[in-house]
C-alpha cells in the first residue's frame, strides 16, 4: 500500500556518448527522482493511509456514516437522527445503550450505494476534469438479543471510515503534484479503493426505567489498493524521450482495535436522550509497491528503475474519537423530533509517518494539523399510518482543514450539508426502511501550499480549487423480530 524509492545497481547504456552525458546529469536527476518518490508518497498518503469502506468519504475527513437506511433518512451523519430513538438494532452503531428497548431478539441487514463527484480546475490553465462516476456498495447487519430484564446484548458489522475515486489519466492535479523546481518530473494518483469492516460486540445493562448504558469493543480491518502513474520527460535532450512508471500499491493488511460507551434515557413518552463515545482506533499497515514500465529504455533503465524498486513498508494512522449527544422529542405518539450534535477529534491526525524498508527512504514524514470538526443534525420521523413511516433530515458539518495547510486534492473535504429523506413500511414482524441522501461539499481553493516530506524540504504549489462536489447515496435495510 505504500510507495517508496530504492537504490539499485547501474544499468548498463548502449551509446558510450549517451553514459558521459547520462554521468553528468544522473545525479542531479537521481535526486530529483528520489525526491519526488518521496513526494508521490505524500500525495498518496495523504489520503490513502486510513480505514475505510468500498466507498469514499461521506462525512468530514474520511469518515463514514451510513449505517441504516433509517439513520441515513433522518440526518445521516454520526447520530443519524438516532442517538436518542436508538429503538431498532442499528443502535450497536448509533448508542448500543438503546437496544434495551428491544425485546427478545431482532435482526438488521441492508446496504448504502454512494455515488461521489467532484471537478478540480487547474487555475494556470483553466482546465477542469472530473472523478469517474463509480457507485459504492457500504453494507451493515446487526443481531440483538435479550438475556434477561437488565441485560442485552449487541453486535454489528459496519463501515466507519473510507475513501474511494477514479480519475482520468489526463487529471489536472497530477501536474500540480510536481515540485516546482522539476517540472520534467510529474506524477499522480488514477484510482485508490479501500476496504474495511468494523466488527463491534456490545453489552448493555438496564439501570432502572429510565437509564441505560452499554460497553463495546471494536475490530477493524482494512485492506488498501491504489494505482499510481507519473512521468519522467527529458525533453529530447540527446536524444532521449519520455519513461513512464505504474505502480500498483497494496496493503497485505490494516488492523485496529477501539472500544466505545453508551448512554441511553427514556425519562417518559415524550422526551429520551443519549449519549455515546467511540474512541480512537490506532490503525497499522503493512504494504508493498511493484512498479511495471514503459517509454524510453534509456530514461527508464538509468533514471527511473534505481529509485523506483518494490519496498516494503508499515505506517500508522489514528483514527479519532467522536463523541455524540442527542435529543429526542416526541409530542404525538405517531410525531418525533430528533437534534443531534457530533464532535470529533480530527486534531488527532497531526501528522503522517510512515516507516520505509528502504536504504535511500527509511521514514516518510507529513504535516497534517488538521481540526475538530462539528456535526448539528436534525430529523423528524412521522407514521401516517401503522404500517408506513415519513423521514426527513438535515445535518451541517465542518470542515477539518485548515487554510494554512490545506492541499489534499482527493479530499474534498471543507465542510458539507446534508439533505435526506425516506420511507420505513411494517408487514407482522418484518420492516423495510429506505432513504436517500444528497450531499453538498463545499468549495475550496488551492494556492501556494507547501509540505515537507522525510527531512527534504519539498516546495509544491497547488493552484485551483475543488468544486461541484456531492453524492447521491441510496440506502435499504430489511429488518425482523424473532
Amino acid at each position: 500500500m505504500l510507495f517508496s524509492g530504492k537504490a539499485g545497481t547501474s544499468h548498463s547504456i548502449p551509446s558510450e556518448d549517451f553514459m558521459n552525458v547520462s554521468l553528468r546529469v544522473m545525479r542531479r536527476v537521481s535526486i530529483a527522482a528520489r525526491s519526488q518518490a518521496r513526494f508521490v508518497a505524500a500525495a498518496l498518503l495523504s489520503f490513502g493511509l486510513v480505514a475505510g469502506s468500498v466507498s469514499f468519504a461521506d462525512a468530514e475527513g474520511f469518515a463514514i456514516t451510513e449505517w441504516s437506511a433509517r439513520g441515513m433518512a433522518l440526518g445521516g451523519n454520526a447520530g443519524g437522527g438516532m442517538v436518542a430513538r436508538a429503538d431498532d438494532p442499528s443502535a450497536v452503531a448509533y448508542n448500543p445503550a438503546g437496544i434495551t428497548q428491544i425485546p427478545g431478539t431482532a435482526a438488521q441487514m441492508g446496504m448504502a450505494l454512494s455515488a461521489l463527484n467532484f471537478d478540480i480546475t487547474r487555475a494556470d490553465t483553466g482546465r477542469t476534469v472530473s472523478t469517474s462516476n463509480q457507485v459504492w456498495p457500504i453494507p451493515h447487519f446487526y443481531v440483538t438479543h435479550q438475556l434477561n430484564d437488565s441485560w442485552w446484548l449487541g453486535i454489528g458489522a459496519f463501515t466507519r471510515y473510507g475513501l474511494g475515486s477514479q480519475f482520468p489519466d489526463n487529471w489536472t492535479a497530477r501536474s500540480a503534484n510536481t515540485p516546482a523546481s522539476m517540472p520534467m518530473l510529474a506524477g499522480g494518483i488514477k484510482s485508490v479503493t479501500l476496504l474495511s469492516s468494523t466488527i463491534n460486540p456490545n453489552i448493555a445493562y438496564k439501570i432502572n426505567d429510565v437509564f441505560s448504558v452499554s460497553a463495546g469493543v471494536s475490530y477493524t480491518w482494512g485492506y488498501l489498493s491504489l494505482n499510481e502513474q507519473y512521468n519522467l520527460n527529458m525533453g529530447g535532450y540527446m536524444g532521449m524521450g519520455a519513461g513512464q512508471a505504474d505502480a500498483r500499491i497494496h496493503s497485505e493488511s490494516g488492523y485496529a482495535f477501539g472500544y466505545n460507551f453508551g448512554l441511553h434515557a427514556r425519562f417518559n413518552d415524550q422526551w429520551s436522550a443519549g449519549l455515546t463515545y467511540r474512541a480512537r482506533e490506532d490503525m497499522t499497515f503493512n504494504g508493498q509497491t511493484r512498479f511495471r514500465f514503459s517509454g524510453d529504455q534509456r530514461v527508464v533503465g538509468a533514471l527511473m528503475k534505481p529509485v523506483m524498486q518494490t519496498c516494503n513498508a508499515d505506517g500508522k494512522l489514528s483514527i479519532p474519537d467522536v463523541i455524540t449527544l442527542g435529543v429526542m422529542y416526541k409530542p404525538l405518539s405517531n410525531l418525533s423530533f430528533e437534534g443531534d450534535v457530533a464532535y470529533t477529534v480530527w486534531s488527532r491526525y497531526r501528522n503522517l509517518t510512515i516507516n520505509m524498508h528502504s536504504p535511500v527512504t527509511p521514514q516518510f514524514f507529513e504535516q497534517k494539523n488538521w481540526r475538530d470538526t462539528w456535526a448539528f443534525t436534525f430529523g423528524v420521523e412521522y407514521a401516517p399510518l401503522d404500517w408506513l413511516t415519513l423521514r426527513a433530515g438535515f445535518t451541517y458539518e465542518t470542515s477539518p482543514l485548515k487554510d494554512s495547510n490545506c492541499y489534499d486534492y482527493l479530499v474534498p473535504s471543507n465542510g458539507r450539508n446534508y439533505y435526506t429523506l425516506g420511507a420505513g413500511f411494517k408487514y407482522e414482524n418484518w420492516t423495510l426502511d429506505l432513504a436517500y441522501m444528497y450531499i453538498d461539499v463545499r468549495d475550496i481553493n488551492y494556492s501556494n501550499r507547501s509540505s515537507v516530506q522525510g527531512t527534504t524540504p519539498i516546495i509544491a504549489t497547488y493552484e485551483g480549487k475543488a468544486h461541484n462536489s456531492y453524492a447521491h447515496n441510496f440506502g435499504v435495510t430489511l429488518g425482523y423480530r424473532f
